[in-house]
């Protein structure tokens, strides 16, 4: 499929979720549970997205930084706006069929999805230093770790994964970053500038924003 083709049908999967959809966003970070539960967006339909999209650029590995912390409690196909606030994505993403590596440090999420996952491999690592010694090239880099938290540096942090990842990823690839609808952008108020300056394309942009490179 030649660049313009990929790039009009992937603008048609997004268009068919999301057209008409004003995605609400925060100044703040500090969300009360009214906004997180009722007013702010959920994951799901940008990481469903992200899979159809996948499957365009026929996509073989994906890498998530920042697991899924939590066993489902329904099906992956039922909502739960409470439960589905997390986002469950690494199940989405093993769902693709795709060959999946996630990694997080706590130390439970490991052991929990190595259980439940048939094509996935978890780890318990820092989301940077297993970008530095993993050895695949990858379709879709997933940025979903460091918390968006006060003095914290969750946008510096995302960056240098990126900027370690960089090297591995396939020539047409996909970025997709988490928690960027607070604090002027979140997780990806640094690296959603590096990616313009790089030449990516804003498939979408919400509670998570999508990049493709042709």
């Amino acid at each position: 499929m030649n660049e313009m083709t990929l790039l009009k049908e992937a603008a048609a999967i997004v268009h068919k979720r999301f057209a008409n959809r004003d995605a609400r966003r925060f100044n703040r970070i500090n969300l009360s549970f009214f906004e997180q539960i009722c007013l702010r967006d959920k994951p799901r339909d940008y990481i469903e997205t992200t899979c159809e999209i996948l499957a365009l650029i026929q996509a073989s590995v994906i890498v998530e930084i920042g697991s899924a912390r939590l066993p489902l409690e329904h099906g992956l196909d039922e909502f739960n706006p409470v439960c589905c606030n997390d986002g469950h994505s690494t199940y989405f993403w093993d769902r693709t069929g795709c060959e999946v590596h996630t990694t997080d440090i706590n130390t439970n999420s490991a052991a929990t999805l190595n259980a439940l996952c048939h094509n996935t491999t978890a780890y318990t690592q820092d989301g940077i230093e297993f970008l530095k010694d993993f050895d695949k090239a990858i379709d879709l880099l997933y940025l979903d770790a460091w918390d968006v938290v006060p003095g914290e540096p969750y946008a510096e942090k995302h960056l240098e994964a990126y900027q370690v990842a960089r090297p591995k990823l396939t020539p047409r690839h996909l970025i997709l970053i988490d928690d960027t609808d607070i604090g002027g952008s979140g997780k990806g108020r640094l690296l959603i500038p590096e990616l313009q300056r790089s030449g990516y394309i804003s498939l979408l942009e919400g509670r998570q924003q999508l990049f493709m490179k042709l």
